[in-house]
């Protein structure tokens, strides 16, 4: 579970505490504030998802702003690992 740290340092930490083969889950918080406070993901989340040896990484669909999201399917698919957005 993501903490104040944000998402880059929660797959870090996951990495370490899991060992490798992780699936990273991103959702919004119920009843969050769309306009101030909107999930991110983007290459850097996958190069950090390559370092921690995760195996998938899941968005809410229409929920989530994906940053360089061709670059990242692109460098994702290389190292195998699936992207999601449910």
């Amino acid at each position: 579970m993501e903490a104040l740290e944000g998402t880059d340092n929660l797959i870090r930490r996951a990495g370490k505490i899991a060992g490798g083969g992780i699936i990273v889950v991103k959702v919004s918080k119920p009843k969050q504030d769309m306009r101030f406070d909107i999930p991110v993901v983007g290459l850097n989340t996958v190069k950090n998802l390559i370092k921690a040896k995760a195996m998938c990484l899941a968005i809410e669909a229409d929920r989530t702003l994906f940053i360089d999201k061709e670059q990242s399917i692109q460098l994702a698919d290389k190292r195998g690992i699936s992207l999601l957005a449910v």
